[in-house]
């Protein structure tokens, strides 16, 4: 019982060894369920250690028996449980199923319109040369290209496209605060 108690209070301090033993106790104990539980394994065995280690520090351990033959029992029981929780599930043909139109709902249309409509305010609060830097971007031009055409330092211009994107990300934030003002009937 001393050693049971030592590891308990080691692996609830989050000793590596501790944890690491306890998880080879809980795969040899899913032994006899390793087939049916074959997709599940991986995360029922995160779930038993994860509930061990809650139950372990709520004092559930009586000390009746050996920490390891708790760990195999409480194991037991969480793949039966898994298991037959497996068999109620429902099974349904995908060929039956109605799936969902992939056009865009109402809601969708109107976030993207009012996301356009500030999108293009702020580009036309933008000064032109930022709006020339981005023209290049969007034609895929690299930095080092833009430069040349620009007659500037590479560096300068990242510096410059940085100082556009600054700008841009504030308009668009004060762009949105107002729209939402205004939806809001704030300000009116």
């Amino acid at each position: 019982m001393h050693d049971d108690s030592a590891m308990i209070s080691r692996l609830l301090a989050g000793d590596v060894e501790v944890i690491a033993r306890i998880r080879s106790w809980i795969r040899l104990a899913f032994d006899p369920y390793r087939v049916r539980l074959a997709a599940d394994l991986e995360d029922l065995e995160q779930e038993i250690l994860l509930e061990l280690t809650e139950a372990l520090s709520a004092g559930t351990f009586r000390g009746d028996s050996r920490l390891r033959t708790y760990v195999r029992t409480y194991v037991h029981h969480k793949s039966i449980d898994r298991i037959r929780a497996l068999g109620r599930r429902r099974w349904v043909d995908v060929a039956d199923l109605e799936l969902p139109s992939r056009a865009p709902s109402p809601l969708d249309r109107l976030s993207r319109a009012e996301a356009a409509a500030v999108a293009q305010r702020v580009v036309e609060e933008m000064p032109e040369s930022c709006r020339e830097l981005w023209r290049m971007l969007e034609q895929g031009l690299r930095y080092d290209e833009m430069s040349r055409r620009l007659g500037i330092d590479a560096g300068a211009l990242r510096a410059r496209v940085f100082r556009c994107r600054k700008r841009a990300l504030e308009a668009r934030s004060r762009w949105l605060v107002e729209a939402g003002e205004k939806k809001s009937g704030i300000g009116a």
